[in-house]
């Protein structure tokens, strides 16, 4: 369980890097099949800000990708893709029994 954040900003790097650990740290309680999770902060003097999510699944590396006019909006929408890709993964491995 481990979120690893990189980021190409200056200015206000700890707001992000807490504002990323707050909305991943319940897909580690709620997807106990989650390894890792690191979070790529881009876009510093682009008008859109890029944010990409590499997520580490039993088995399995996954990647998401989002962009914004803010960094926190991108890494909402990257946060709904990547519960949309981890729910993909867990109804395909994680079938119940019948």
């Amino acid at each position: 369980m481990d979120i690893r954040v990189e980021q190409g900003l200056t200015e206000g790097s700890n707001w992000h890097e807490t504002y990323a650990r707050q909305s991943l740290q319940k897909y580690f309680t709620k997807y106990p099949f989650i390894e890792s999770i690191k979070v790529f902060f881009r876009g510093k003097a682009h008008p859109y800000k890029k944010v990409k999510l590499q997520a580490r699944l039993k088995g399995k590396d996954v990647f998401v990708e989002a962009t914004g006019l803010r960094h926190d909006i991108a890494l909402d929408n990257a946060t709904s893709k990547l519960r949309s890709v981890v729910e993909k993964y867990k109804s395909k491995r994680y079938k119940k029994a019948s």
